[in-house]
């Protein structure tokens, strides 16, 4: 690869507190071969309207307002219909990231032509933005599947986004972007990047606060993530429940 072109999605939903330093974080990259495509999803708060104005400054961002809420499954979905790169990443708008992630991204993508998706380390920082605790994501092949899920910062090819069936529009809340990992990881090779490249906002609306934890959630049977977690830790996808040797 040289120089790609990477598309990165950014969902919006009522976060206008926290988009422009999002933005800012992307228009700061030091790889300068990227598209920014943000899609609201019928925000109430002025979002959108901050979105728009910011995008002025620059045309590689691109801005769209959904006339319904989707959810965000579905709105990730259309984000990556509108993106025309080699590579897609993701970045929330409550988020931001490092000046060199891309720059970083890309550079393991050009050693290891094998590898259809990178994720980095990430620090989470409080609504602020002052830095509370680094989070070490696991390698990849040293663990077993059901160790893994999405992390931040994450990137893959967009051919191997089409050998999937996308992001999963099925589930109604969250993990959708847990589930397409799994997906992509049950077919290609992933690597971990052991940097900083994502900080991770913690301001007491996140939407991972109100997605049940799995043994909990009534999905189950649609989730490609319960799905290969399941293979892997050798587990009843629907009942959430060890096999025995005896139903084996």
């Amino acid at each position: 690869m040289n120089q790609p072109l990477v598309s990165l999605i950014m969902p919006v939903y009522n976060t206008v507190q926290f988009v422009k330093a999002a933005l800012d974080s992307v228009l700061r990259q030091t790889y300068t071969n990227w598209e920014l495509i943000v899609v609201d999803d019928n925000s109430s708060d002025g979002s959108y309207e901050l979105a728009a104005i910011l995008a002025e400054r620059d045309q590689r961002i691109r801005v769209y307002k959904n006339d319904t809420n989707l959810g965000i499954a579905k709105n990730r979905h259309k984000a990556v219909s509108l993106c025309s790169g080699e590579l897609i990443g993701h970045i929330d708008s409550d988020d931001m990231l490092e000046r060199w992630a891309l720059e970083e991204m890309l550079q393991v993508f050009a050693a290891k032509p094998d590898v259809a998706l990178v994720y980095s380390d990430f620090a989470q920082i409080n609504a602020k933005g002052d830095i509370e605790h680094y989070s070490a994501s696991l390698d990849f092949g040293t663990n077993p599947l059901h160790r893994h899920g999405w992390r931040h910062f994450g990137m893959y090819k967009k051919s191997a986004y089409d050998t999937t069936g996308g992001f999963n529009t099925k589930l109604l809340r969250g993990c959708e972007d847990g589930d397409l990992f799994m997906q992509i990881a049950e077919r290609f090779l992933c690597y971990r990047l052991p940097k900083v490249l994502y900080f991770y906002r913690n301001h007491g609306a996140n939407t991972t606060l109100t997605v049940k934890k799995c043994n909990e959630c009534t999905q189950r049977a649609d989730c490609n993530y319960m799905r290969v977690w399941a293979k892997s830790a050798n587990y009843d996808p629907v009942t959430f429940k060890p096999i025995t040797k005896e139903q084996s």
